[in-house]
């Protein structure tokens, strides 16, 4: 089991949603298919755009094309996005542990955040029926522009009023890692999904942990300060 002195002290512990809190298993190989389809039918597709990102992948579409045309093509492949989501996140329900763990953290006094790249009211589909303590939930529709870019992470610390040294940050990809580095935070890697313990590692995780459920068995009783 990981040494809680694997961790330096922190008082804010922020999650990321998708696949290390929640089992969503969003079917994001069906969104990218559905939105190829979509932009070839637009004329607006070219097959690199096929390695971006899916949000990166429509922002790319549309800084090509113009007025009303980019607010039309924007709406329409958003609706793909969201369609896709929240056909996962009606019946997603938590990791094992996450509840309790959560529960034990804000116990000790620990300030929680979420930042996700997904939509509020994906996730409220799941929160409604898995409630979990937080203090800040912040997704794609809060922020400008989304992890990995270090914005969203720093919009999240400043609602919680947390300085990047004092936060650690937990995901299951490596950007999740890599969004922490870049803004000074502490990061843990979980391996609940795809993510790769030498990934992560790479990266800049102090730790990884087989789930987000074992942050109350490395973490101390009190946060840091």
């Amino acid at each position: 089991m990981p040494h809680a002195r694997a961790l330096p002290p922190v008082s804010a512990v922020i999650f990321d949603f998708d696949g290390t809190l929640a089992a969503t298993d969003i079917d994001f190989a069906g969104i990218r298919a559905r939105l190829r389809e979509f932009f070839i039918r637009r004329e607006c597709w070219e097959e690199a755009l096929f390695q971006r990102y899916i949000l990166e992948m429509i922002d790319s579409v549309c800084a090509r094309l113009e007025g009303e045309a980019a607010a039309e093509v924007r709406r329409d492949a958003m609706r793909i996005v969201h369609e896709g989501e929240a056909d996962a996140c009606r019946e997603a329900a938590l990791y094992p542990g996450i509840a309790e763990a959560l529960q034990e953290l804000d116990r000790r006094g620990y300030r929680l955040g979420i930042f996700t790249r997904n939509s509020r009211a994906c996730c409220e589909l799941v929160l409604r029926r898995h409630p979990l303590p937080h203090s800040v939930l912040l997704t794609r529709d809060d922020v400008t522009n989304v992890k990995p870019d270090p914005e969203h992470l720093q919009a999240t610390l400043a609602q919680l009023g947390t300085r990047p040294e004092w936060a650690l940050v937990v995901g299951d990809h490596h950007t999740d890692v890599e969004t922490a580095v870049a803004c000074g935070a502490h990061a843990v890697g979980v391996l609940t999904t795809t993510g790769a313990r030498e990934k992560f590692a790479e990266c800049g995780a102090r730790l990884v942990l087989e789930s987000a459920a074992e942050l109350p068995r490395v973490l101390p009783l009190k946060p840091g300060g």
